[in-house]
């Protein structure tokens, strides 16, 4: 499959992502592309689309996949932090502490209820149907930190 980059970018009024070359609708479309080569500079074999993202954006990648890491690194070590003023906090009774920087307030441990949704969907279909809803979520990355 032809992949068009002005598509993907937004370009394409339709919303699809293929070439005009390959589309069904094509002709009777009126934003249909007029540069109609396999040839097109804006075409991307699919199977080359992952190769060629990641030699367009290789920097961005790998700035990306840095700031990924160390923001695993300092995650963790404010996790071992957390633990430590914890204890700290209720060695000495301190229920909150205010500096010029930041405040900390101390939150005692609780119990909390949920609906397990799995198992409700399961029994109870039409309940759990009646009270679902449905949001738009944006588009976005995931970055995992391996190790």
């Amino acid at each position: 499959m032809i992949k068009c980059k002005q598509a993907l970018n937004g370009g394409a009024a339709c919303g699809k992502e293929i070439c005009c070359l390959e589309c069904e609708k094509k002709e009777g479309c009126e934003d249909v592309c007029t540069y109609l080569k396999a040839d097109c500079e804006d075409a991307i074999q699919e199977e080359n689309a992952l190769s060629a993202l990641k030699n367009d954006k290789a920097d961005v990648i790998k700035a990306v996949a840095s700031l990924a890491i160390q923001k695993k690194v300092i995650e963790e070590q404010e996790k071992a932090m957390r633990v430590q003023l914890v204890a700290a906090m209720e060695k000495y009774g301190v229920k909150s502490l205010d500096t010029p920087d930041v405040k900390i307030t101390y939150i005692a441990p609780t119990t909390r209820t949920s609906i397990d949704s799995t198992k409700l969907k399961k029994d109870l279909p039409d309940v759990a149907a009646k009270y679902s809803k449905t949001s738009n979520v944006s588009a976005s990355v995931k970055i995992e930190v391996r190790g």
